[in-house]
């Protein structure tokens, strides 16, 4: 008897722990997002210094642990270019890829067997968005650098990954399936998106390509440009239009200047948990998800002046939180299947811890087992709501030819009626014979 009334005990205290972690890793997953979110009010204000102490100070503290070291990278990384420290920029974003592809490999490897608690315990390995857009800040780093071998690859990759991406989380699906040993209907499928192309990667490579002598090159990214946008229309509220100053960028001659300005902000994600009687074993079970919540940007015209003489209107040429909605389908339906294995497994072993201790103790012994079992499940299971905070959601750009010297550039954002919300002021010094120099500003509001 004292012998089963330990085990009794020991059971009860090991639910009793399930309960205490997830009360901590709610409590971790809270101290993240406050840190965050006191990272992005810093890189909103254009605080850039003082974000970057934020970031640093959440990973010295382990807040940032080693799990989430791809959203430290993503984080540094934008902070680093908006600050105008681009080679480190380019590392931390270099850092996030390399982390973002080893993860996503040890992933397969480890199958099902690494998702029993939560998603916010596994090592977060980006979104489909995530892993494309910091390419697109590589290579406007590498352009800065004068680099225009490796910013072209880099604004190649953009489009590449995104004509991938189904099949890449197609694979990981399949993977899943093979090592899903519950025996139950799940469907271990990647979704679909309708966008498969950037216009930004292909603005990008025209210029690249034009500037470097290759009309050929020029030509064929300009006509792939058109067929991305027109693709991008497709989605609902676009507003992306081809303009004819994009095809300026095939007359080097033209410009030697680009202006890139980026607003808004990429989706946040928020807690979409459901209850469901999916009547496994005769239990419901709860699937912790996210979904994307939009965050629309108030900018409706950009413009930048040059000196107080000369004034340029910048087009939108990427709406990236739309793409970051669209792409996110590809990964939903992994991340539904997941969390109701997970649901499957806890709730097995809550019947039968619960069903252990009723037949060696009676139903009320049961019946409390149960009730921890549940509250257990309850505590453990929470919807992953990381990401990329300082992400931009739309990107505008023109090209204009400078003289050389020194210029002041001010970025105008205006709302759609006119009204004048924020102006940024950047100092650009042309030499002579400059290639392309990018000037970049930002607007998170």
């Amino acid at each position: 008897m004292r012998i089963s009334f330990m085990l009794n005990r020991k059971v009860v205290g090991g639910l009793f722990l399930l309960i205490y972690v997830g009360f901590i890793s709610a409590c971790g997953s809270q101290k993240l997002m406050s840190g965050q979110n006191q990272m992005r009010m810093s890189f909103q204000a254009g605080n850039y210094e003082r974000a970057a102490r934020i970031a640093d100070s959440l990973k010295d503290n382990e807040i940032y642990e080693a799990k989430d070291r791809v959203l430290y990278a993503l984080e540094k990384g934008t902070i680093n270019y908006f600050k105008g420290d681009y080679e480190k920029s380019v590392k931390s974003f270099t850092n996030a890829e390399e982390y973002i592809d080893q993860l996503f490999t040890k992933s397969i490897k480890t199958g099902i067997g690494a998702f029993i608690s939560n998603d916010t315990q596994l090592d977060y390995n980006g979104e489909v968005y995530e892993d494309v857009y910091l390419n697109g800040f590589k290579s406007l780093g590498y352009l800065k650098m004068d680099e225009f071998d490796s910013a072209l690859v880099e604004a190649r990759r953009i489009a590449q990954k995104l004509s991938e991406a189904e099949q890449k989380y197609g694979e990981y699906a399949s993977a899943m399936a093979e090592s899903d040993t519950t025996e139950k209907d799940i469907k271990w499928e990647a979704g679909t998106s309708s966008i498969h192309d950037s216009p930004l990667s292909h603005y990008l490579a025209s210029a690249l390509y034009a500037k470097a002598g290759e009309e050929d090159g020029a030509r064929i990214e300009m006509d792939k440009l058109k067929k991305a946008i027109n693709n991008h229309q497709a989605m609902p509220d676009s507003k992306l239009r081809f303009d004819s100053t994009f095809t300026k960028v095939r007359h080097p001659e033209q410009y030697n200047t680009m202006l890139m300005a980026f607003c808004g902000n990429a989706p946040e994600k928020v807690d979409n948990s459901i209850n469901t009687d999916l009547n496994f074993d005769g239990r419901g079970i709860k699937i912790a998800i996210p979904k994307l919540k939009m965050r629309p940007s108030r900018v409706g015209v950009i413009e930048a002046v040059v000196n107080d003489t000369m004034s340029t209107r910048l087009e939108i040429i990427e709406e990236m939180d739309k793409v970051a909605r669209e792409t996110f389908k590809i990964k939903k339906p992994i991340i539904i299947a997941r969390a109701t294995i997970r649901g499957i497994l806890k709730s097995a072993a809550q019947e039968g811890i619960a069903g252990a201790i009723e037949d060696e103790y009676g139903s009320i012994a049961g019946d409390v087992a149960n009730f921890l079992g549940g509250r257990a499940r309850e505590a453990t299971e929470q919807a992953d709501l990381r990401g990329w905070q300082t992400m931009p959601g739309k990107v505008y750009t023109n090209v204009i030819k400078l003289p050389a010297g020194e210029h002041d550039v001010t970025f105008n954002y205006y709302s759609p009626a006119g009204k004048l919300l924020y102006s940024e002021a950047r100092n650009v010094n042309i030499e002579e014979q400059e290639r392309l120099e990018p000037i970049a500003s930002i607007y998170s509001n």
